[in-house]
């Protein structure tokens, strides 16, 4: 049978419509599909990065309402003082979401990613010292440097409020303006380290002139 022939005959002309029609309900259908994966991924990192940056949000309100530095600095001295006192320090679970679904952090975009596991990396060094801290042994050792582990200790959470600040920053302008917002942020926060280098620099250059005059 000729190709004329063939297109000429009802049944193959049917079974090449049917095939047709299948072959098309498969390219709908993962169409179809691949819109729902893109649209479930979507979803499911809005919901990863809102459940951060409520656990981070509530963390670091926290530790700015205890006024670390004035409270570390009392603490320091009575510690220094060498008559045994030290302050009790809590257990600390403030990564629990982000324990839960460490699983899950390869869905954020890496920009995003980063400032939040710098922050976590920050609480998760903070229990190791708190660990520290409850064995020491007062009777053992200088209070001096006791006093110094402390203050430390309260550095490293007044650190953990500015890492924060930055990964709520990042979770935000994904949340509300996608990867076109992030890059806003970043190039915002580079040319603010530009002009602090500058500052610095040119306050380093007129105490060096002044000091020159003089000598």
């Amino acid at each position: 049978m000729t190709g004329g022939a063939a297109l000429a005959d009802p049944r193959v002309v049917a079974a090449m419509i049917g095939g047709s029609v299948v072959a098309g309900g498969w390219v709908v259908t993962h169409l179809l599909g691949a819109a729902r994966d893109r649209a479930a991924r979507a979803e499911r990192v809005r919901d990863v990065q809102g459940a951060l940056y409520a656990e981070i949000r509530v963390h670091v309100a926290t530790l700015k309402s205890q006024n670390l530095s004035d409270y570390g600095a009392q603490m320091e001295v009575l510690i220094a003082q060498g008559k045994g006192f030290f302050p009790v320090i809590p257990t600390e679970h403030n990564d629990r979401l982000f324990s839960a679904i460490v699983n899950d952090i390869h869905v954020l975009p890496f920009r995003v990613v980063d400032p939040v596991v710098r922050y976590y990396s920050q609480l998760a060094t903070i229990g190791a010292m708190i660990a520290d801290l409850r064995k020491l042994r007062l009777d053992r050792m200088d209070a001096s440097r006791a006093a110094r582990m402390y203050r430390h200790y309260i550095e490293m959470k007044i650190e953990a409020i500015d890492l924060g600040d930055e990964a709520m920053a990042f979770l935000l302008a994904h949340l509300t303006g996608g990867n076109a917002a992030v890059d806003d942020l970043i190039e915002t926060q580079e040319k603010a380290r530009l002009a602090e280098t500058r500052a610095g620099l040119a306050s380093w250059i007129e105490t060096e002139r002044a000091r020159q005059r003089r000598a």
